[in-house]
């Protein structure tokens, strides 16, 4: 039996038809195409029903603010002539904000040009032959043109198996951080403090950037950036460290916050540490493909516990 859940991009879906038929210009083709939208699928109706019970209780304070200012009230009548054509385009922001908040990741996704869910691993033929392949709930940007290779990764992880003899030099951009290919094929992790640069074959410069020279890593090396700032360069079994290609995450010495961060890409709903157990560090292997084992095995390691609110998130604590 299929889920009732609906996925990320139907959510960002109904975000956008909210925003728009809050924000006043919704005609009755805009209404049509709406309703043709949530008889699609149960989830879209879902989805959107989701965000209109939380933009009325966004919105039912702010009336009762505005009930209590008769000043305010008065001002706003003088002003309406004048100001009117503001109200919906505030609205609009009011409710786009709120989904914001609630998924940061939206504005990412509408910055990328490639946005993956929750499959182990989405394999993507880049403009210059180059492959990518791309971890789950991963966005990157793409800028080939005019000779630049460039790739933005705004958040996940993704391999490349670089493909030469095109112009242009191979970029990979995190955070400000840059990974510049040399050889053929490596991995870039964005983590949430730190973004983990590992070398399979061939060599890359990495450049953070705080840094003013770049460091040259080559096959079976591995750095951590922190900061803008390249870390001590250390060999690696790159086996393990790319097994997160056949649905396990293998971490030595990590903290909490990234291993679940790289764990909440495979899950359907967010995954919130709180406290001082972000910046713990553990160790071993944990199987993508089972979210809530591997979280208990996580607590477990620093004696944390796991609380489930259904449908909408796990907190670890």
């Amino acid at each position: 039996m299929a889920s009732d859940e609906p996925t990320e991009e139907q959510r960002d879906q109904a975000a956008l038809w909210l925003a728009k038929r809050t924000g006043g210009s919704f005609g009755a083709n805009d209404a049509r195409k709406l309703d043709d939208w949530l008889n699609a699928d149960r989830r879209h109706r879902r989805a959107f029903d989701e965000l209109r019970v939380l933009y009325a209780q966004l919105e039912s304070p702010a009336q009762r603010l505005a009930a209590k200012a008769p000043f305010r009230r008065k001002l706003a009548v003088r002003l309406r002539p004048r100001l009117g054509w503001l109200v919906p385009p505030a609205a609009a922001i009011a409710v786009f904000l709120g989904i914001c908040w609630l998924n940061p990741s939206l504005i990412q996704n509408w910055q990328a040009d490639i946005v993956t869910h929750q499959e182990i691993v989405s394999n993507i033929v880049l403009p210059d032959g180059s492959l990518a392949r791309l971890g789950a709930d991963t966005a990157v940007g793409l800028d080939f043109n005019d000779g630049r290779r460039h790739v933005r990764l705004l958040r996940g992880e993704a391999y490349f198996e670089v493909r030469h003899g095109e112009p242009g030099t191979f970029t990979v951009t995190a955070g400000g951080d840059e990974v510049r290919d040399i050889g053929t094929k490596f991995n870039v992790d964005m983590g949430i403090a730190e973004t983990d640069v590992v070398v399979s074959e061939g060599a890359v410069a990495v450049l953070g950037s705080n840094d003013s020279e770049p460091v040259i890593l080559r096959e079976g090396n591995q750095v951590t950036l922190a900061g803008g700032r390249v870390g001590r360069i250390a060999a690696t079994d790159t086996g393990l460290a790319l097994a997160w290609m056949s649905g396990r995450l293998v971490v030595q010495g990590a903290r909490v916050a990234d291993v679940v961060r790289a764990l909440e890409r495979h899950s359907p709903r967010p995954i919130v540490v709180r406290g001082r157990l972000a910046d713990r560090r553990i160790s071993g292997t944990f199987p993508l493909t089972d979210v809530d084992a591997s979280l208990e095995t996580i607590a477990q390691a620093v004696d944390a516990t796991v609380t489930h609110v259904p449908s909408l998130l796990t907190v670890l604590y």
